[in-house]
């Protein structure tokens, strides 16, 4: 009688304490979806139009960066202008060559030719088709009639005979000759028509998502678009507001520069992730960037006579279970607001920014699912139940920012 009184007794107070966890539970659920449409009906979209100036490249240095993206060494090749060709200059080499080139017959069987080649490989296959838009770019019906060759010869091969899986891949002379054409078709489209409202997009997209924390390891954010990278480990965070100095750069001195501006940041924010933003404010207040590179630039932190330089990893890092090192933070250095921070020129191997390993971690710890899936590995510990559902409605507030494509009616199915 007394087993089965104390049992009794341990299974009321299981059940009183489960019932009481699935009420806090059910409480925090409510708050925190409240709280997110809340958010979404009063939060405005206070975006900075200050943009500057859209930075269009010119056609050359947009063709030498769409045709040859790792910038090897043969851009310094193609010095004079693509657009204005001199035929007299050519010697008779050259001459024979753009005859060659000019004959369908020959340059197909070519392509056809190296593209059987064992020892021809993807890497080799691109720099060729590019090399060839640069010389037929003047002849554009001339190289359409060949793509058009060419991509009929690629549907009629046995390994493609699923339409869906064509062209998914930059694997053969003749997808690459298609992005290519494409692009150089496009770019006076780009520039005269889609390419400022999509410049627009962007930078209002950029601005509403630093607004909110982003992790710098695995690039999930707040604010987004794409439910795969939402960031829905959110941990507390607030705006601080700092004043920044700017050290002066002798050889980019003007007297129209501001070098004292105020930027708002995150206490989440790593010290790479503050640069960031300082870097945007200058570019924002000045209309021109910094004279220095992000690389080339570190903060220190004056509090009275003291300085400090921050860092996103240095002695004083937090380092968590299974020797995971999490990146400093404004929060971990305990800057408040108004803070005066001063950005200075690196001395050469002073200090040297860390690249990101495994064995870092910034908003998402290590004993999420989330980090787990990312680092492919399971650790140890323990973390606050949430439910990635509850933030959804952060995708519904990021989206107004396209608002900004309303002021071209016949553009946003373009950019979209």
């Amino acid at each position: 009688l007394a087993a089965v009184g104390v049992t009794r007794y341990k299974s009321k107070e299981l059940s009183r304490k489960q019932s009481q966890q699935l009420e806090l539970l059910e409480s925090e659920l409510r708050k925190e979806i409240r709280d997110g449409f809340a958010e979404l009906q009063m939060d405005k979209l206070d975006v900075v139009d200050s943009f500057g100036t859209v930075p269009f490249l010119d056609y050359k240095h947009f063709a030498l960066r769409t045709f040859f993206p790792e910038s090897g060494g043969f851009t310094h090749i193609f010095t004079e202008d693509m657009h204005n060709r001199d035929a007299n200059n050519k010697n008779e080499s050259l001459t024979a060559l753009d005859a060659l080139i000019c004959n369908k017959s020959f340059l197909v069987t070519v392509i056809h030719t190296l593209e059987k080649q064992k020892n021809f490989s993807v890497k080799d296959r691109c720099l060729f088709a590019s090399f060839l838009t640069i010389a037929l770019q003047t002849k554009l019906v001339y190289l359409t009639s060949i793509l058009e060759v060419l991509t009929r010869d690629l549907m009629e091969q046995s390994s493609n005979m699923q339409p869906k899986l064509m062209l998914r891949r930059t694997e053969s002379v003749v997808e690459k000759l298609l992005t290519n054409w494409m692009s150089v078709c496009l770019s006076g489209f780009l520039r005269e028509t889609v390419g400022e409202p999509f410049y627009l997009l962007v930078t209002t997209l950029n601005q509403k998502i630093n607004k909110g924390p982003v992790d710098v390891i695995t690039c999930k954010a707040l604010y987004t678009l794409n439910e795969d990278w939402l960031l829905w480990q959110v941990p507390e965070f607030s705006t601080v507001a700092l004043n920044i100095v700017f050290e002066k750069i002798p050889e980019n001195e003007s007297a129209d520069v501001c070098r004292n501006i105020s930027v708002n940041v995150l206490d989440c924010d790593t010290i790479g992730q503050a640069k960031e933003k300082i870097f945007q404010a200058f570019l924002s207040k000045n209309g021109s960037p910094y004279g220095l590179q992000l690389h080339e630039i570190g903060l220190e932190l004056h509090v009275g006579t003291r300085q400090k330089e921050l860092l996103d990893i240095d002695s004083s890092s937090v380092i968590l279970e299974d020797g995971i090192t999490k990146l400093n933070t404004i929060g971990h250095y305990e800057i408040s607001n108004g803070s005066t921070i001063k950005v200075f020129k690196k001395i050469a191997n002073f200090t040297s920014d860390v690249e990101y390993s495994d064995d870092h971690c910034h908003l998402i710890l290590p004993d999420s699912e989330a980090f787990q899936d990312v680092q492919g590995k399971r650790h140890r510990g323990k973390h606050k139940f949430k439910v990635k559902e509850m933030y959804l409605t952060k995708l519904l507030s990021t989206k107004p920012s396209s608002s900004l494509l309303g002021k071209h009616p016949e553009e946003p199915s373009i950019c979209l």
